[in-house]
């Protein structure tokens, strides 16, 4: 599902985009950043950061009413992504780097939410300190570019989902 989201706001992002932008390689893609490649792509690369639960809802408790009375169930796992949206241009199209960026800005504000398997998910903007962003460009290969941190917010997990569809979903079994 992470993979279909990211795909999804690329994909949409790179409509909007190519909407000021004339560029028949394509301006935005799902890819990790700073791969260590000398290759730079000339597009605003899409790349996840972290996956962080979400807390804002409170955690449920596993014990939940049904029909039948009480039952013992996990609640459905809440997440949010972290991510990096970089503008990925050889530094003499640093210019167009900063287009690109602010273009996506542009985009970000005003298409907050969108949808993906009939399921909403909303992006905002994330304010990374200095030193947040040394250490996640360090992390990322040590190369800086025009970029912006984002959450996607709203994944949600459920593995009763999982279960419905077989007998060995059901019950997971975890050695140590």
């Amino acid at each position: 599902m992470i993979r279909k989201i990211l795909t999804t706001y690329a994909t949409l992002l790179e409509e909007y985009l190519s909407r000021f932008h004339n560029r028949p390689e394509g301006l935005a893609t799902v890819e990790q950043i700073g791969n260590g490649t000398e290759e730079k792509p000339g597009k605003m690369v899409v790349s996840l950061l972290n996956v962080e639960r979400e807390t804002s809802g409170g955690i449920s408790a596993p014990v939940q009413r049904t029909e039948e009375g009480y039952a013992r169930m996990q609640p459905p796992l809440l997440l949010n992504l972290n991510v990096m949206l970089a503008a990925v241009f050889d530094e003499r199209q640093y210019a167009e780097s900063l287009s690109l960026l602010a273009d996506t800005l542009r985009f970000i504000q005003s298409v907050p939410k969108f949808e993906v398997g009939g399921a909403w998910y909303t992006i905002e903007i994330v304010n990374l300190t200095l030193q947040d962003l040394n250490n996640m460009w360090t992390l990322l290969g040590g190369q800086y570019y025009p970029s912006v941190a984002c959450k996607i917010r709203r994944l949600c997990i459920d593995g009763g989902q999982a279960a419905a569809g077989g007998t060995t979903a059901g019950r997971p079994v975890v050695e140590m």
